[in-house]
Parts: structure tokens; C-alpha cells; sequence
């Protein structure tokens, strides 16, 4: 099994281990509390792993990767330690900030001959599959996506406080945290957009609690809802003249449905219409990114498996831009962004 180390501690490093179990090997967790990473490896059953307080620490481990699930403002930071030390690393989406940061490290990365993933686990999913091949047998006229999840952390907002995830200091908000998977869909099914704006709604902290993003193709577009601060359950749509494709979101996607007219067929469907658990979702990624680490680790890529990684390399950074050019074009700026910053 291949070596894993982890940093964070918290709901999606557990789940990410649960998901990798069989496949890789829990060496050492890095936390700044004890504590908490104990919590972590005893509710997971890697209790022979070792605790180190920080990523210096949790680098000169015998490790073949790293995943990164430390705050968003810390994962190009984290990301570059690993790769100088030659470690290969999975960063939890939103992987980084901009394309200035994502440049960082992927170059980085070919300089030391390590492999980097960002951790958006849908693309990975057979529904995600699905449509994508359904998408290319049609000629797309429009698209509807939504993807609005009431944060347990709002009410903490509404009483003057300031989450992670709702703050400019830490790179949170509703675009990057949920309208990642959204972006993800978009760009992996139709390509990179020629052109995007976005319409937020900002927190009392100053990133958006949601917003209306609309992503310009020649002869179509996609309008995407994102939230954080309500709740949808909204079916997601693309428009195909006459017809059109129907399906449950654009993650954790359990069926797909062609609806021409009056009839109605099955693109695809999942063996149960309930909610998978979500490290049963991540199995899909973890499975997919050990294969193309243990090829490189044993020495080299195959031709199909490089151009795989390629293709997962160039959505990361369509996906980093695009989003990007919608924060900033909408006036929202993370601490330390330059509002003079070159996007495109």
C-alpha cells in the first residue's frame, strides 16, 4: 500500500481516510493538537499512526503522499513543502487561491517530479461519466446548475462571528467551497468558457454567501446557483434543443434521465436512489489517483495514464482561473490578493 500522510484533522480528513482504506497506509497525521489527531486515527482505526504538530514534521515521514485538507489559505504553503521534500500530494479542493498560487506549485511539481491532484472528487464518479458521454452525443442550447447547501457555520455569521470558511483571511466562501463542483462540471463537459461573470450576495464578513454565476460558451451558456446560506434540492439540467438532460446535482449524481417531448428514458441511474456516504463517493478518486501514483512511483506513467493526469492537470487550472476571474471581477479579494492581478 502506498505511504499516506495526512494534515487536518478534521470531517474530511476522516472521511478521505475511511475512503483509502485498502489502498493506502496512514504513516502520521499532522495537527497542531494532539488531540484532535488522536481523535481522528482512533475513529478511523489508524491508531498505529504516528501525530506530528506540523507539515516541517510530517515531511521527513517515509511518505509517498500527502493529503491537504489544512485551511484553504494554507494548502499552496503546505503543497510546496511536500513537493521540495519530492512528495506527491492530493490538496483538498479549493486546491488554491489563484493562478499566480496554482502556477507555484504545479511548476514546482515538474521541477522535484512529483504528481499534484486537487481533491474534487466528482469528476471521478460514474454519473459525472454518464453525462459527460451523454453531453457528446447532443449539441448543447443551454444549462441550469444549482448547488445551495445551508452551512452549520452561517448562524455563527449571523452573530458576528468569523468561520474559516466565511473569511477573506482564510479563502472561504460560497463560489470556492461549493461552486468548485459546479465550475468542475461545466468546464470538464463543455470546455473553458469564453467568458464569466458572477452576480454574489456577500456575508457581513466579505465573501459571497451566494451568488449567480454564468459561464459564456459560442452559442449557449450556464447559469449556475451557489449557496451557502439555503438550502436546494433543484435538479440540475442542460438544455438540448427539443430535448433535455435532467439529473440530481452535480456530485453524488444517482441518475440521469433524457427527457424528449413527452418521453422520458434512463442515461443512467445508480443501484439505490439514497445518498451514497461520502468516503463511499471519494473510493472513486482514491482508486484513480493510487493507480496513476503507484505507475509513477514505480517508473513512469503509461501513455494513456499521463494524458489522463494532463487532463486532470488542465481542468485544476481552468477551474482555478475561471473562478478567480469571478471573485475578483466581482470585487472579492482574499488578504493578500493584489486587485491588480493578472488573471487571463
Amino acid at each position: 500500500m502506498l505511504r499516506l500522510g495526512v494534515i487536518g484533522s478534521g470531517m474530511i480528513s476522516e472521511q478521505f481516510i475511511r475512503a483509502s482504506h485498502g489502498v493506502f497506509k496512514v504513516i502520521a497525521v499532522a495537527s497542531r493538537r494532539e488531540e484532535s489527531a488522536r481523535q481522528l486515527l482512533n475513529n478511523t482505526g489508524m491508531t498505529d499512526a504516528r501525530w506530528v504538530a506540523s507539515m516541517e514534521e510530517l515531511v521527513t515521514e517515509p511518505l509517498d503522499l500527502i493529503y491537504i485538507a489544512s485551511p484553504n489559505s494554507l494548502h499552496a504553503q503546505h503543497a510546496l513543502t511536500a513537493i521540495k521534500a519530492g512528495i506527491n500530494v492530493i490538496v483538498e479542493k479549493p486546491a488554491f487561491w489563484n493562478p499566480a498560487q496554482w502556477e507555484d506549485v504545479f511548476s514546482a511539481a515538474d521541477e522535484h517530479g512529483v504528481l499534484v491532484f486537487e481533491a474534487a472528487r466528482n469528476v471521478y464518479e460514474p454519473g459525472f461519466a454518464a453525462v459527460a458521454q451523454a453531453v457528446q452525443e447532443r449539441e448543447v442550447t443551454s444549462a441550469s446548475f444549482t448547488f445551495a447547501q445551508y452551512s452549520s457555520r452561517w448562524d455563527a455569521v449571523l452573530t458576528g462571528d468569523v468561520p474559516n470558511i466565511f473569511s477573506l483571511d482564510f479563502g472561504g466562501g460560497a463560489l470556492v467551497d461549493l461552486g468548485v463542483y459546479t465550475v468542475y462540471a461545466a468546464v470538464a463537459w463543455f470546455g473553458e468558457p469564453t467568458g464569466v461573470t458572477y452576480m454574489p450576495s456577500l456575508a457581513p464578513t466579505g465573501v459571497d454567501a451566494h451568488g449567480m454565476l454564468v459561464l459564456s460558451y459560442p452559442g449557449f451558456d450556464v447559469s449556475i446557483r451557489i449557496a451557502k446560506d439555503f438550502a436546494s434540492s433543484l435538479p440540475s439540467e442542460i438544455y438540448c434543443g427539443r430535448g433535455r438532460l435532467i439529473f440530481d446535482g452535480v456530485q453524488d449524481i444517482r441518475a440521469v434521465h433524457s427527457v424528449q417531448g413527452e418521453e422520458t428514458s434512463r442515461v443512467f441511474e445508480v443501484g439505490t436512489t439514497d445518498p451514497q456516504p461520502l468516503h463511499q463517493l471519494m473510493r472513486y478518486e482514491v482508486e484513480a489517483i493510487s493507480s496513476l501514483i503507484s505507475s509513477h512511483l514505480a517508473g513512469g506513467l503509461s501513455n494513456g495514464q499521463r494524458a489522463s493526469y494532463l487532463r486532470l492537470t488542465e481542468l485544476s487550472r481552468v477551474v482555478n482561473k475561471v473562478c478567480t476571474k469571478a471573485r475578483h471581477d466581482a470585487g472579492i479579494f482574499f488578504t493578500g490578493e493584489s486587485e491588480t492581478a493578472e488573471i487571463l
